[in-house]
This record gives structure tokens, sequence and C-alpha cells, in this order.
């Protein structure tokens, strides 16, 4: 029961979404299909900071199309429950809900993440940052609100249709869980979550976000 309960709770850290500010040393605790998974001490939380780098087959624009289609982010976000578009601020920002499977005997999570992508307009390098608003809607009835989560993609081109992303999360997962039991699993999700997205991402050739240049 306990190594059931360790391995549902990595599916907290995919979201989203996240760049941790101050962290401390990384360790390399996932390699596999080229993706890397890395667990670095935080200073200011007692959950770590979990950063993630993997190649993609794709144009920047794509992969911006595949993360901002809120409608079927379920289909790669690893134990995603439900997500739905709450506003849509531009073609580049929005905010949107989402719901994630808890750990046997927990309630389960959700968020309400502003995301948004800058790109930089001299070396094109594309930035998605997805940061939790706690308090955008009411909370839900035995569901836990994260109460802070904020993630950050840079995403380089490497060639012709060939990007790197380097992806971290920092996150309160609020509620009981204890912070052991996450640092202790928690690179199995991004691993899942991305594995999943390169996957499904090539049902996005020629669907890029306009706003992104390749």
């Amino acid at each position: 029961m306990m190594h059931r309960q360790l391995t549902l709770c990595c599916l907290f850290i995919s979201s989203v979404i996240s760049a941790a500010w101050g962290q401390g040393g990384c360790n390399l605790k996932l390699k596999k299909d080229s993706i890397s998974v890395y667990s670095c001490k935080a200073k200011t939380s007692k959950f770590n900071v979990v950063k993630a780098t993997f190649p993609v087959h794709a144009r920047l624009s794509e992969l911006a199309s595949i993360v901002f289609d809120i409608d079927h982010m379920k289909e790669w976000q690893y134990e995603t429950l439900r997500a739905e578009l709450l506003k849509r601020i531009s073609e580049t920002e929005i905010i949107y809900y989402t719901e994630v499977k808890a750990p046997v005997l927990t309630d389960n999570r959700d968020f309400v993440i502003h995301l948004k992508a800058d790109q930089n307009p001299r070396t094109k390098v594309l930035t998605i940052v997805a940061e939790s608003l706690p308090n955008y809607i009411p909370r839900k009835r035995n569901i836990v609100r994260v109460p802070y989560s904020k993630a950050i993609w840079t995403v380089t081109r490497t060639g012709n249709n060939h990007l790197h992303v380097e992806y971290t999360i920092d996150i309160d997962l609020g509620g009981a869980v204890p912070p052991w039991m996450v640092n202790l699993v928690s690179h199995q999700a991004p691993y899942e979550t991305f594995s999943a997205l390169r996957s499904k991402i090539s049902s996005y050739r020629g669907k890029g976000m306009k706003p992104i240049r390749d």
C-alpha cells in the first residue's frame, strides 16, 4: 500500500506547468528515452524543485499549440482528470482550470493556472510560464486547491523541426501529503507527461500558434 501511495504522489508534479527561485543542487533521478529528470533542493520550500530536459521533433509554434490546447490536455498530462478554459486573454495568454487524481487516502488536487507564452524576437527562444492563481475561483468541496505552483518551459531550436526543452516546476501541494513522500517519487510524472506529449505532438503538425515564429 505504501509503495502504491508513493507512486501515485508523483502525479502532482506534472501540471503544468515551474522555475524555482533560489533552488539548490540538482540530482539526476531518471534518464530514459532521452528524457532526463532532476530533483533540486529548494531553499524556501520542503518540496523539491523538479527539472526535466528532453528533445522534441516539432516546430516552436507546434509545441506552443499543444501546451495551449486545454481541451486535449488530459490526453498527455499525467493523471489529469479534467481541464477547462476559463478565460482567453490573447492568443498567447489564457487562464484555465485543471483537476488531477490524488494518491490513495487523500483528496484530489486542483489548480487555476495563468498560462503565458513569450518569444525572444532575436533568438526565437520560447518561454512559457504557468503560474497558479489559487483564489481566482471558489474552492470546491472535497478537492484541495494547490496554493502555489509556478512552472517554466524554456524551448530552444536545435535544428530544422528539432527542439530542446528545459522545464522546471516549483510547487506547494497543500493539504496533508508529506513532502518526503512527494520528493521520493516526483521524477516519474514528468517522464510520463513528456513521453506522452512527444507521442501526441505529431497530430499538431501544421497547426502551430500564429504569434510564435519558427
